[in-house]
């Protein structure tokens, strides 16, 4: 075989090798387009208060409901209260409100939007005079002006046994929870619009909940009235709330379909700060 012709055959072969890596390589590329997706993951990074009185409007309020008129008299004992704690703040500013914090990672080579999330919440859950409320969020479309957040039919449901459902707290009070938004970036505008967590990161997710009018107000008044006797002297008592939070993330994750992720149970105490919590949004 002449030289030219040795040389023209090392090429075809070094073609034929060169087509048999590339084409290796597209199948290595149309497997990974292939993958199944993979569920995404969520981790509660905690719950914080994000609204709330001081402790001296709590004593200033619950003051002339707990302790008893001296002698008999009516009225006696909202003078006395007025006198030693101040004037009774108004209950618009008696509202409470606490922020869930997740991180939500997507492994997926493609994003997922949040579609729906389930917040439960038992407060003094050691205690017979305990309260739960519940609330599902569905978050809404880029076209749907005007959407509150309110669910549909179906709203966080899951077949899961291991996945908490709104069904499962059947037994919360009515408008003892109430979701106010989501932010999913630091310090960003509370509101329902479904976040979208993009291929390959993770974000981090805030969702605000306010207890209802009085609701947590009739709660806390069981505190007021143990200490009836220390505000009677006019001494200052302090406000904790014991909680317990759990409940589930739902995704619309490509061929997989809707599917949720739980969190919780977990659970901490809220302490009434010393000074009124104002809230960022």
């Amino acid at each position: 075989m002449t030289g030219a012709w040795r040389w023209w055959w090392v090429g075809v072969a070094v073609a034929i090798a060169g087509c048999d890596v590339l084409a290796e390589a597209a199948l290595a590329g149309a497997d990974a387009q292939q993958a199944p997706p993979a569920l995404p993951t969520v981790s509660f990074q905690g719950a914080e208060l994000a609204e709330s009185p001081s402790q001296a409007m709590m004593v200033a309020y619950f003051c002339p409901r707990v302790v008893p008129d001296p002698l008999g008299v009516p009225g006696s004992a909202a003078l006395a209260c007025q006198a030693a704690f101040g004037p009774a703040p108004p209950e618009a500013a008696m509202r409470v409100s606490f922020d869930l914090r997740f991180a939500i990672k997507n492994p997926n080579r493609f994003p997922i939007p949040v579609a729906e999330l389930l917040a439960a919440v038992v407060v003094f859950p050691d205690k017979t005079n305990q309260s739960l409320g519940a609330v599902c969020l569905a978050f809404c479309g880029a076209n749907q002006p005007g959407c509150t957040g309110a669910p549909g039919p179906g709203a966080c449901t899951s077949k899961a046994s291991d996945i908490k459902s709104i069904q499962d707290f059947g037994n919360a009070a009515a408008s003892f929870l109430i979701a106010a938004g989501v932010a999913a970036l630091a310090g960003g505008k509370l509101d329902f619009q479904m976040p979208q967590v993009v291929q390959d990161t993770e974000i981090n997710l805030t969702a605000r909940f306010s207890f209802g009018p009085l609701a947590l107000l009739k709660v806390l008044e069981q505190v007021a009235k143990q200490s009836a006797d220390q505000l009677a002297a006019g001494k200052s008592i302090a406000f904790t709330i014991p909680y317990r939070l759990e409940g589930g993330v739902w995704f619309d994750v490509g061929s997989l379909g809707r599917v949720a992720v739980g969190y919780g149970p977990v659970t901490g105490t809220w302490a009434i700060p010393t000074t009124a919590i104002v809230p960022k949004q």
